[in-house]
């Protein structure tokens, strides 16, 4: 990951074939000491772990995707879950045949580049677990 350009707050990175976006940008908020963020991209990756949350089961059903995808639209934001750096994102993936596959993002793996705009914002945000759904929500 690189990053392309910067101010006081913002940040234009550039992941490269064969970088994981998710813990590439866990690993940029740690490097960096920021505790809260919201970040947008798009670009190309050639694998993606997608997941469904069930409220129901409180468990997400996830999928691996190894193919070539489009990222049409990716999204998200990085807070601190126990001290560390947590990612949640979503993402809108194309495939050559311009259907669409959408969820949660585990897992993003590059084929090409992904260009991200990861915005800090002031302060510090926090997970913590929500027992009703099983799951570290905001606090």
């Amino acid at each position: 990951m690189k990053a392309i350009i910067q101010d006081d707050r913002r940040y234009m990175l550039r992941f490269d074939k064969g970088e994981d976006v998710i813990s590439g940008l866990a690993d940029f908020m740690k490097s960096q000491s920021i505790g809260a963020c919201v970040f947008f991209g798009i670009g190309a990756c050639e694998s993606v772990e997608l997941g469904y949350f069930n409220p129901f089961l409180k468990d997400y059903r996830k999928k691996p995707y190894v193919e070539e995808l489009e990222i049409a639209t990716f999204s998200g934001n990085g807070s601190l879950s126990g001290g560390q750096p947590s990612i949640h994102a979503h993402g809108v993936f194309s495939r050559n045949d311009f259907t669409s596959l959408a969820g949660h993002v585990f897992k993003l793996v590059v084929s090409v580049t992904c260009e991200i705009l990861l915005i800090k914002l002031e302060g510090q945000m926090n997970r913590g677990l929500n027992a009703e759904f099983n799951l570290n929500l905001l606090q």
